[in-house]
């Protein structure tokens, strides 16, 4: 298994992870709204990760961003990298530091 496949499996057990955080219920919720509204299932969301992103933006607002960190904890935590919350970053940006930091492991 390559680096760039590692981090798209970690990363759809970190999201399963991080949406559990509310409960069972809400994490379901969330998922049948992204599959009715934006056409994602679940297990495109590493491929589809943009989408994932907007589509948590309208779902849950301003507190995307802790959702999106809690998500991006646990990638790294499940890759076994340091993670360091950075002002500004999205999941995209912690998704993309953390493949670049596979591929040069």
């Amino acid at each position: 298994m390559g680096p760039s496949r590692d981090v798209a499996d970690n990363l759809a057990l970190a999201v399963d992870e991080a949406l559990l955080v509310p409960g069972e219920i809400v994490r379901t919720v969330i998922y049948e709204r992204i599959g009715w509204s934006y056409q994602l299932r679940r297990e495109e969301i590493p491929e589809k990760l943009e989408t994932f992103h907007q589509a948590l933006q309208d779902l849950l607002g301003k507190s995307d961003k802790v959702r999106e960190r809690l998500i991006a904890k646990s990638l790294y935590r499940r890759l076994k990298l340091n993670f360091t919350q950075h002002d500004g970053w999205t999941l995209l940006d912690y998704v993309s530091h953390a493949r670049k930091a596979q591929v040069s492991a």
